[in-house]
């Protein structure tokens, strides 16, 4: 009894260095890519992007990964064990690319005002959070709704279309220093079953050798890093409320958008959970879902508008012996970097879209292990889930073309498209709220492979209420458009023949074919 009470926790263990440098490099690769973004492809100002979203990125990583690194010391002490291991936590990689191409991106690219984008992302993580936390409560009962079939296909498709294909399109937009590391990381990842090759660190590989090239070919240049230096500083993270409040006034058209991802967000959350569980770390579900959503909303507070989340990989740390000592060397090492302007510094030595190479690596590999674990019965099911996320991202690339132009979608009339062979209004309405009607499209196709006909028409009812409302399909959130009628209709109609087909069929109606 003397022995139990004096228990200390050993929070270090030796896998807390793999773990530290595998997690950093992983989180902190979305932070540059979100910063190369938003200053290179969007051309925010960098004293927007470096002096406020980055040290609001910082604070948010620092005080979830403190938060798990105290759950991790408590279920130590409560259970007297030292293989406890804290659960990985940052930045949501699909969530990243979410707001960046959804939100923010469409924001600045319409009118031209930075500080209006950060505010209307930073509003969307604000009620991203609330969501979270919503979760901690709703999380059960929506993973018995939902098909996990359809919450797994949905993911996965977002998975695969915004890190996936779009860091495709960036990294072969630069193929003298991108495509390589490109293939390095897919040799390494094709090639896992070789054990010889397993503790190469194949990320880091492809970085260096891509920087390399970069610089080599003078893509990266001295006096661009020299300037980098000039905004090396200290930026500590700013209350931004009237930031958030500014930007409620923007964030309804973006409803559509916030809703599924943050569902997601937070299944992703009870994922990791359920993983650390099985791995033998059983932590409290709904106080850590809640949490999580916290970070999300604290970090909006503080200038990051980018939702966070618990990675997957529990286990494998734990296998590792990890313990606790990562959490608290990510989160003050991202806090240190991002709020002394070396992020800057580290965008003008690393090109971005040699880090990209990481995320395109996490598509894949959310999308194989989603195919893994489902039955081949549902692999359609995912395939027709990625077909709204898909056009969403086509309707991105027609409106960015269309203002590269420098003309606007409403100055383009569909019989101009039509010339050219773009059916631009089917593009819009799938575009429309592509990530909600994936979710709700997956749900209701899984249903009707287990011959559930009734729940699908269930689904079925809740797209025509949500394209009734304008929350998929139409330009914005409002009742009964004319887009919003008519699919309204179509999926009242196939919510009737759904129910009848359950009357007739479904198992158990006692009318079987």
């Amino acid at each position: 009894m003397n022995g139990n009470a004096q228990f200390k926790y050993h929070w270090w263990g030796k896998g807390d260095i793999d773990a530290s440098i595998g997690i950093f490099f992983d989180g902190f690769s979305k932070i540059l890519t979100a910063t190369g973004i938003m200053t290179v492809v969007f051309g925010m100002p960098a004293q927007v992007v470096i002096g406020k979203v980055v040290p609001g990125i910082g604070l948010a990583i620092l005080l979830g990964n403190l938060w798990y690194f105290y759950e991790a010391r408590c279920l130590a002490h409560k259970e007297k064990r030292h293989n406890v291991t804290s659960q990985p936590f940052g930045i949501g990689a699909s969530q990243l690319s979410g707001w960046l191409y959804l939100i923010i991106g469409p924001v600045y690219w319409q009118t031209g005002n930075s500080d209006l984008a950060l505010q209307v992302g930073l509003a969307a993580a604000f009620v991203g959070g609330l969501v979270e936390i919503l979760g901690g409560f709703a999380g059960r009962f929506i993973v018995e709704t939902i098909p996990n079939s359809a919450l797994m296909g949905n993911m996965a498709s977002s998975a695969m279309v915004w890190l996936s294909i779009v860091g495709l399109a960036m990294v072969f937009d630069k193929p003298v220093y991108a495509v390589l590391p490109l293939f390095i990381i897919i040799i390494d990842y094709l090639g896992k079953a070789d054990k010889r090759f397993a503790k190469i660190p194949s990320g880091v590989i492809a970085i260096l050798i891509g920087t390399a090239v970069a610089w080599a070919c003078g893509y990266l240049t001295p006096g661009a890093l020299r300037d980098s230096f000039s905004e090396i500083g200290f930026y500590p993270p700013s209350l931004g409320i009237g930031d958030i409040a500014a930007g409620f006034k923007g964030i309804v058209p973006y409803l559509p958008v916030i809703i599924p991802l943050q569902i997601n967000n937070f299944l992703s959350t009870l994922q990791g959970l359920e993983s650390a569980k099985m791995a033998g770390d059983v932590y409290p579900e709904r106080r850590s879902m809640i949490m999580d959503g916290v970070s999300t909303m604290t970090g909006a507070l503080f200038g990051n508008p980018f939702p966070t989340t618990v990675y997957f990989g529990h286990p494998g740390w734990k296998e590792l012996d990890a313990r606790a000592g990562f959490s608290l060397v990510n989160g003050f090492l991202c806090l240190f970097i991002c709020t002394t302007g070396l992020t800057g510094v580290l965008m003008a030595l690393i090109p971005t879209e040699a880090v990209m190479v990481l995320l395109i690596f996490i598509g894949f590999s959310v999308t194989d292990n989603t195919f893994r674990s489902m039955d081949k019965k549902y692999y359609n099911v995912i395939l027709l889930s990625m077909i709204p996320i898909l056009f969403q991202y086509m309707q991105t690339l027609v409106s960015s073309s269309v203002q590269a132009a420098g003309l606007t979608m409403a100055a383009v009339t569909s019989e101009q498209f039509a010339a050219y062979s773009v059916p631009i209004q089917g593009i819009m309405y799938l575009g429309n709220g592509g990530f909600l009607t994936s979710l709700l499209l997956a749900g209701m196709l899984a249903c009707v492979v287990d011959r559930r006909y009734k729940m699908a028409g269930v689904f079925a009812l809740v797209m025509a209420f949500c394209a009734a409302i304008g929350m998929i399909h139409c330009e914005g959130i409002a009742l009964l458009t004319g887009p919003g009628v008519i699919f309204g209709t179509v999926y009242l109609a196939v919510a009737a023949l759904l129910f009848m087909k359950g009357h007739f069929f479904e198992p158990g109606s006692g009318q079987r074919a």
